[in-house]
């Protein structure tokens, strides 16, 4: 497999517009002085013109010298070709050269990179996974993506497509992880299931179940046991030292400490001998923002060790 030494970079020149494109949402801000400042987030556009658009008027609007845009996508990203081959959560960029357009758009450097692997960069730079040489991502959001890093090396794969395990089959029907794990598919679940008008947020089935919803608790259980039954799969297939769960929704209270027993559990009931080191990512929604700088630092060549600063 091909891997990418997650090596320590010394700062680059700042600021950096960082931006990372999910199914939902574009999240964005600016890397500045070791830190991301100027945090936002709006509705991922509809097709690339409109995206293009909003990414021209972010940087006029925040009117910095920026000295590049470092960028996290969904899908299996090819860094060097500038693109995502397969298929994403943004369909109008597979396939797509966006690197190549950004440059051209915005006569800047770009970088972009798989958002997972943007997660695992950032965790395993200077968040929850410095200490160890061997950790698996679990990013839980539009759908579930991962990433594989090996005696401290970030894993790619022959076609950049290791860590893409919201494809794993986990029903004879053929449903997916991504479709039985994610949130959002989770939420609409719930709404086709209790008939609503308009479907509702994950945030607002879990503050049903928090009210005895006893559908909104169903939904959810279900969504946990079917995360639970990916990263089980996970610890006793790369034996990671650690299990990082990214995301929004890593951060609601009591989630990870929940998925961790539920993993710890099946360990002991099919008799594997491991224990479920699971924790969230230290930079929760920023992991993937973080990671993007550090992939830039890593297009731009150095080797010493920058501070990271959690905003």
């Amino acid at each position: 497999m091909a891997r990418k030494r997650v090596a320590q970079m010394t700062a680059q020149p700042e600021p950096l517009l960082v931006i990372d494109i999910g199914g939902t949402t574009v999240k964005y801000g600016v890397w500045s002085q070791q830190r991301l400042i100027h945090k936002n987030r709006l509705t991922t556009p509809r097709t690339w013109p409109e995206l293009l658009a909003t990414i021209v008027r972010m940087r006029q609007e925040l009117a910095l010298p920026f000295a590049g845009v470092a960028i996290s996508l969904p899908g299996s990203v090819d860094t060097v070709a500038g693109k995502i081959s397969g298929t994403s959560a943004v369909d109008y960029l597979n396939d797509f050269p966006i690197k190549t357009a950004l440059k051209q758009a915005l006569g800047l450097p770009v970088s972009i990179q798989n958002d997972a692997n943007c997660a695992a960069l950032a965790e395993t730079w200077q968040g929850n996974a410095r200490d160890v040489a061997d950790v698996a991502l679990l990013v839980v959001g539009t759908g579930v993506g991962g990433a594989v890093v090996l005696d401290h090396q970030l894993v790619s794969g022959q076609q950049n497509f290791a860590g893409e395990f919201g494809y794993q089959v986990m029903t004879a029907q053929g449903e997916t992880l991504s479709e039985l794990g994610s949130p959002v598919r989770m939420a609409e679940r719930y709404s086709r299931l209790a008939k609503l008008a308009r479907p509702v947020s994950a945030k607002a089935v879990y503050q049903a179940a928090e009210q005895g919803d006893d559908l909104a608790q169903f939904c959810i259980n279900d969504m946990l046991n079917w995360l639970s039954c990916a990263a089980f799969n996970l610890f006793v297939s790369l034996n990671p030292q650690r299990l990082l769960i990214g995301g929004g929704i890593s951060g609601r209270p009591g989630f990870v400490d929940d998925l961790k027993q539920r993993v710890q559990r099946l360990l002991k009931q099919h008799g594997a001998p491991l224990i479920a080191d699971i924790a969230a990512c230290k930079f929760h929604n920023d992991a993937n923002l973080i990671g993007a700088v550090y992939q830039f630092y890593v297009e731009n060549g150095n080797d010493t060790t920058v501070k990271v600063v959690s905003a």
